[in-house]
């Protein structure tokens, strides 16, 4: 009688069904985010996820030009803005975050803040040498994390905004739906608090309605991205690109060290 005979399974055959167990067992369970078609909807569950946004990160673009106003007077000089860039850490129940700008157009200006323990730091070598100034952070730039993420949120939700869905697209490496609306630039400053009473140029009478597109993530109905583009005055519209990435992610923000901070003037 001859011996049965045993099957060998290939080796490839034995690895894919062991990632196949991995797989169902990291993330089998996680229920997937309902398909959106209607454009409001989209528009108010991103609104709804900046809500449950304790920590990220925000990349950020600027292009166009901005008028420089002194004394409030109107009609002041463009400055171009094209290739600014913004990256900044945000810890919402702490209220704290840290920045850098870096204006390449403006000989590489360079502005870093720092809201920590209740104290808004800032160093801008043109300004402070390569010391920061330090005062506190209650009614001064960033100074209410929350309360910005919270009165953007507020604006986004809004039923009478009318968003217009536009095609899906790819936004910070995923698929994504995106909408678009506009919105009185007033009220979009308005609703960032204290963090929009800080961007300078864009409170004029000559200063236009802002268009926002928001892209909100397919697989977990994130905010992902926000573009804002605005008529301010300059020959070309002042565009703003914002990327929200590493949410809910540990960050770790200090205070700088002890011996560069002194108390700002007044």
């Amino acid at each position: 009688m001859l011996a049965p005979t045993r099957r060998r399974v290939p080796p490839l055959v034995v690895i894919a069904s062991l990632l196949a167990l991995i797989v169902a067992a990291c993330g089998g369970g996680s229920t997937p985010a309902p398909t959106l078609t209607d454009p409001v909807e989209i528009l108010q569950a991103g609104a709804a996820s900046l809500g449950e946004m304790e920590t990220l990160h925000v990349r950020g673009l600027v292009e166009g030009e901005l008028p420089l106003d002194i004394g409030g007077a109107g009609g002041g000089v463009p400055l171009s803005l094209d290739g600014t860039t913004l990256d900044a850490d945000l810890d919402v129940p702490k209220s704290e975050l840290a920045a850098e700008l870096l204006a390449t157009a403006l000989f590489n200006l360079r502005v870093n803040i720092v809201v920590v323990d209740g104290v808004s730091y800032l160093r801008a070598p043109i300004l402070t040498g390569d010391s920061w100034v330090s005062q506190p952070a209650e009614g001064g730039i960033g100074g209410d994390v929350g309360g910005a993420l919270d009165g953007l949120a507020e604006l986004l939700a809004r039923p009478e905004l009318e968003p217009e869905r536009l095609p899906d697209a790819r936004c910070a490496g995923t698929d994504c739906y995106s909408v678009r609306i506009t919105v009185p630039t007033g009220g979009l400053l308005d609703a960032l608090g204290s963090l929009g009473s800080s961007i300078p140029g864009l409170s004029g009478a000559a200063v236009g309605d802002a268009t926002v597109t928001v892209g909100v993530r397919k697989d977990n109905l994130q905010l992902a991205t926000l573009d804002l583009a605005i008529a301010a005055g300059g020959a070309t519209p002042l565009t703003i690109s914002l990327e929200l990435s590493k949410v809910n992610e540990p960050v770790t923000i200090e205070a700088p060290p002890a011996d560069e901070v002194k108390a700002a003037p007044g």
